[in-house]
């Protein structure tokens, strides 16, 4: 017996995850009292008999049983609503962020929702649907679902759409169905009734986000999909909206109106007792061939690391680094988050990085307070590097956050670099700043004749193996602090160690094209000198004032 007195589709849902029949995320076991909060209000209403019209034409049309978790999740996408204080109808949740392992079937919730949404039961005309991802093909995916689906039943359905390859649209209410890219600059935001993002790991920021949905609002119970499973690009638009719907199960968004539907691990560990594998997607006890399939990847992935962080990623939705081979996991990137001490008059170690005068130049200040370094960091870009190059990296927000500054021309000056440090120099006690060969070469003239000691540092695999003991106690420990530098975690999470077969390390950028890490070397740079530096604060004397 189903316990709950909400909508069949509701209720067996949240009865199957509250009682342990199906294992589920922390996050899921929290949505079901988030969500029995929301729906015993008084202002609370659900549309029973068009949910029933929804799930028949689901299973009618696209020929697909549904099972417990996409029932709940069709519920809730079309016809839950809530009432304003004039008694009008909205939408109880109007973004919807589905989040589980790969196979879980989210372009088919994406398909059945975007279909169900132009039929016009909702009563709504015009109600264009937008399907967006960062590749044609991923975009096409449900628009292609929906169209198969038309075509096998054209005899019923010629005469209430029309469609084409690029464009489905209902006859009778003008509703139209659509997939785009994500390029914000070549798209406009359109008058869409909803947004589906497909696969938003792959967003590197939110330009395309903010073009996509700048239309929204102007057609009633305006939506949102995000739907995706983990990926590897770190600190952006999937990361902010995982930390945005924990803080809406926590309470802490008392307004918002985010629906979180979070499938994953709780602990990496659990990834070697295979019932514990439907928490991250719970279509794995419904179909004998995925979980087949996600077997054979498990047996694999246990003597392959590369791919053990691969399967953990994608098919656990439990995002892992190799540690092996990551400069520090992303959580102890993250802490380098704290705020500053009082750092007026310090000792400090200088550094400058970067691989070519064409290209990004970091450079920084290291402190040493108590046990722990504390970095500030800069970057100048010449605005040619970003003309020619295309990096999964906001550098328009690190720019407004004062972190980096784009040059004119073609070239970064050592004028430009001496500049910076000069400017430190009225603040701070510079005791050298460090360089590889190459770059001192080049900067040692102009760095000397401000009174600055220009200092080789020896690159590659001796000093870096040297280091990173060091490097690793600080990240290890959360001893590292960068304040709230989201270019120097973008630096940091950009890094690999390569190990030589004798144990020999050498820091090495992921992805050279689209990566960048001058901020993390130009850090090594400076913790090759740690010994050197001296916890010293300069004593600031008052100016003598003169009588006449």
């Amino acid at each position: 017996m189903i316990p709950y007195k909400y909508h069949p589709a509701i209720s067996e849902w949240m009865t199957m995850v509250d009682t342990g029949e199906v294992l589920s995320s922390q996050e899921m076991k929290d949505l079901m009292p988030f969500l029995r909060n929301k729906l015993d209000s008084s202002n609370a209403f659900v549309d029973n008999k068009r949910i029933d019209t929804a799930l028949a034409n689901a299973e009618r049309f696209f020929e697909l049983k549904q099972l417990p978790f996409q029932k709940f999740l069709l519920a809730f996408i079309t016809y839950v609503f809530e009432k304003d204080e004039h008694g009008n109808l909205e939408l109880m949740f109007n973004e919807f962020f589905i989040y589980a392992g790969r196979g879980f079937g989210k372009n088919t919730i994406l398909s059945e929702a975007t279909f169900e949404l132009t039929t016009g039961n909702h009563g709504v005309k015009n109600y264009n649907v937008d399907i967006v991802a960062t590749s044609e093909k991923q975009a096409m995916t449900s628009f292609e679902d929906i169209r198969h689906m038309l075509n096998k039943n054209k005899a019923f359905m010629k005469s209430r759409y029309e469609w084409s390859k690029t464009q489905i649209q209902n006859r009778k209410n003008g509703s139209t169905i659509n997939f785009k890219t994500s390029n914000p600059k070549t798209k406009d935001g359109g008058r869409p009734g909803a947004v589906g993002f497909d696969e938003i790991h792959a967003f590197e920021n939110y330009a395309s986000f903010n073009v996509h949905t700048t239309g929204l609002g102007k057609v009633p119970f305006a939506r949102r999909f995000y739907l995706t499973t983990d990926g590897k690009v770190r600190g952006s638009v999937l990361d902010d909206i995982k930390d945005r719907a924990r803080m809406v199960l926590r309470g802490e968004l008392p307004n918002s109106k985010l629906f979180p539907f979070i499938c994953r691990l709780d602990d990496p560990e659990e990834v070697h007792d295979p019932k514990n594998w439907e928490k991250a997607n719970p279509m794995l006890r419904y179909n004998s061939d995925l979980r087949a399939q996600v077997e054979q990847d498990y047996e694999t992935a246990k003597v392959t690391p590369s791919l053990m962080v691969e399967f953990m990623t994608k098919r656990m939705n439990c995002p892992t680094e190799n540690l092996a081979t990551a400069v520090a996991t992303w959580e102890n990137i993250l802490a380098t988050n704290q705020e500053f001490p009082d750092l007026i008059g310090m000792n400090c170690i200088g550094a400058i990085d970067y691989a070519r005068i064409r290209d990004f130049c970091a450079v920084g200040l290291l402190f040493k307070v108590g046990d722990k370094r504390y970095w500030i960091h800069h970057t100048f870009i010449p605005e040619t590097a970003l003309v020619v190059q295309k990096f999964n990296f906001d550098i328009d927000a690190a720019v407004e956050q004062g972190l980096c500054t784009i040059i004119r021309g073609e070239t970064i000056e050592p004028d430009v670099v001496a500049d910076w440090f000069e400017v430190q120099a009225k603040k701070y006690r510079i005791q050298r700043i460090c360089m590889d060969d190459y770059k001192y070469q080049y900067l040692k003239p102009e760095i000397s004749s401000r009174g600055f000691e220009p200092w080789i540092v020896r690159n590659g695999k001796t000093t870096h193996t040297k280091v990173l003991p060091l490097v690793d106690s600080l990240f290890a420990k959360q001893r590292l602090v960068f304040g709230d530098d989201m270019m120097m975690r973008w630096y940091t999470n950009n890094t690999y160690l390569d190990i030589d077969t004798k144990g020999n390390v050498s820091f090495e950028k992921i992805d050279p094209e689209k990566r960048k890490n001058d901020g993390y070397m130009a850090l090594i740079h400076a913790l090759t000198q740690d010994g050197e530096l001296k916890e010293v604060r300069r004593i600031r004397r008052k100016p003598r004032s003169y009588s006449y």
